[in-house]
């Protein structure tokens, strides 16, 4: 608007300059025609007087004064309109000047005046004629300069004067813009405020309507900003990863969880595209087919965790607008249905070795093949396999009742008193394998189930007898840690011990570090795992430490008893 405003003023006052210049021009070349006309007449006058007065004839006295009014032309008409004398041209060449206009006027009225292009000069001359005594007419002229012949000695001073006023007024154009925004602007910043005292009084409606629009324009701006604070509120809150994506696969919105789950860096991703969040192929193509109009729900590793991304096309009033990208955390559902897949193989796996042999041995007795000795080595071996296969069912079972969660009784519960229990009902397996057995500590409580707790020092204690050496032995220890509310139980044995590789796995189902051994001693896999979900419903946790060919010490950790602690049965 300043520029336009200024360059309106500036060519206003280049063209008032210059109109100004040509009328003075024009009115200065009209004066001085009318000089010129004037000084003619005078001349004219005086030539008429000085001829009439003087005692010679016309012809001697104009020649007589031939060259004392160079700067005009005089001529010398004969009543018959012959020319007898012309100061600027040969009588005798020139035609009859008896039809010209000043002449014809002159001998009707005895004074005649015309302005022309001369025939003879060729140039723009003013005439004067007087008709004499004798008839004759005495005519004056001159050459009536034009108007650029006129302006030619006055143009350097002219150009300097035009530029000192187009100077002028550009710094006035200058200045007066600046003087007409003024208002304008100081208005602009006090919108929210009284008027300026030089404010237009012709802005004052716009004024108004400006200061309504504002308003309301602020008042929705604060319930987008209430809304859209709530919104990401809910959003951040949200353990659901959200990613609202726009047509060109910029990010328009994206919470924290999702920056989490897709293991990218804190920042901001507002305008940035889709591959600035994540690289995964998943996302990328996820993202692709939402922006086709066709929903996907991919699942993606990202690092340690498996998410699975629901991607939705977003459409507003049957046009597509953008995507919408929904991601969960199914780390637990992919590792629960990993662990089911490999239980089923397992348990497929370990069900069909002992129904193998015992189908073998079946067949062979029934054929024939075994008798007397033989067959009942057979039936033996039957025996066995079926024991190991009802273990196996047995342990099966107990597992599935701990993922059922069923409610169980606690009640106050001394570990020394099950661990001597169990000690005794395992000392004629460890006799026959010159195990020694031991129970060392403080008496500790724990708040549990008998049963539960009874079933772990079985199984751990079990293990270690099985896997030991002959004349090794197996020591049960515990100890309280008041520091931490809490009591463990270390069952430390002599055996083979574990590679460091196989700690963590060695709770997984039916994972055997040696599985000839386990083969040998009638293991099924389960009893480590079982102890694991005891101590998980315990609320407590168990680790192992070992040596290779030197033993090992599983530890058991479990909250201790307390007075107040509830008697309920819990859900385990």
């Amino acid at each position: 608007m300043e520029k336009r405003i200024f360059r309106s003023l500036t060519i206003t006052s280049v063209a008032a300059v210059l109109l100004a210049v040509l009328l003075s021009l024009l009115a200065f070349h009209g004066f001085l025609m009318n000089e010129n006309q004037e000084t003619l007449r005078a001349d004219c006058r005086m030539l008429r007087e000085a001829v009439e007065s003087s005692s010679l004839t016309p012809l001697e006295v104009l020649e007589r004064m031939n060259g004392s009014l160079g700067h005009l032309r005089i001529t010398l008409v004969e009543p018959d309109g012959s020319v007898a004398y012309d100061s600027g041209s040969d009588p005798e060449e020139m035609e009859s000047h008896l039809l010209r206009p000043e002449v014809q006027e002159a001998l009707e009225l005895g004074w005649g005046e015309d302005q022309r292009t001369s025939d003879t000069l060729g140039e723009s001359t003013i005439y004067c004629a007087a008709r004499l005594e004798d008839g004759s007419v005495l005519r004056v002229s001159m050459v009536q300069e034009g108007l650029l012949a006129t302006a030619a000695p006055l143009l350097p001073i002219l150009c300097g004067i035009i530029l000192a006023l187009l100077c002028a007024g550009i710094v006035i154009s200058s200045h007066t813009t600046r003087s007409i925004l003024r208002p304008i602007a100081a208005l602009a910043e006090r919108l929210d405020g009284p008027a300026p005292e030089d404010c237009y009084d012709e802005l004052a409606p716009f004024l108004r309507k400006i200061r309504g629009q504002q308003q309301m324009i602020l008042r929705q701006m604060e319930e987008l900003a209430d809304d859209r604070g709530t919104i990401k509120a809910i959003t951040d809150n949200m353990q659901e990863g959200l990613i609202i994506v726009s047509l060109q696969q910029t990010i328009l919105s994206v919470n924290s969880s999702a920056v989490i789950l897709l293991g990218a860096r804190p920042r901001d991703y507002a305008g940035r595209g889709i591959l600035a969040l994540s690289q995964l192929p998943q996302l990328k193509q996820a993202v692709e087919d939402a922006l086709d109009g066709r929903a996907s729900a991919p699942v993606a590793k990202c690092g340690s965790r498996f998410c699975q991304l629901f991607a939705n096309p977003v459409y507003l009033e049957k046009q597509l607008t953008g995507a919408i990208v929904l991601i969960l955390d199914v780390t637990e559902r992919e590792k629960a249905e990993k662990m089911r897949r490999d239980f089923s193989a397992n348990v497929s796996h370990e069900l069909k070795t002992p129904l193998t042999s015992i189908s073998g041995f079946a067949e062979m007795i029934e054929a024939g093949m075994a008798t007397g000795e033989d067959a009942r080595d057979f039936a033996r071996r039957i025996t066995r396999e079926s024991a190991r296969l009802l273990a196996l069912i047995d342990d099966i079972i107990r597992l599935s009742r701990l993922d059922e969660h069923i409610p169980t009784p606690m009640a106050r519960l001394s570990v020394n008193t099950v661990c001597r229990e169990v000690l005794a009902s395992l000392e004629p397996v460890a006799q026959k394998r010159q195990v020694t057995l031991s129970l060392s500590g403080p008496e500790i409580w724990v708040r549990g189930n008998a049963g539960m707790i009874t079933e772990l020092v079985t199984n751990l204690c079990d293990n270690a007898i099985k896997y030991n050496h002959e004349g090794g032995s197996v020591s049960v220890e515990t100890a309280e840690q008041p520091m931490s509310g809490t009591v463990t139980l270390a069952v430390r044995d002599t055996g083979i011990g574990i590679p460091s590789g196989s700690f963590q796995r060695v709770f997984e189902r039916f994972y055997r570090v040696d599985k000839s051994r386990s083969k040998q001693t009638g293991g099924t896999g389960l009893g480590l795992s079982i102890a694991k979900h005891i101590v998980d419903c315990h609320g407590g946790r168990i680790a192992v430490e070992s040596v290779l060919g030197e033993g090992s010490v599983f530890t058991v950790t479990l909250p201790a008893w307390r007075e107040d602690a509830p008697s309920a049965p819990t859900s385990l």
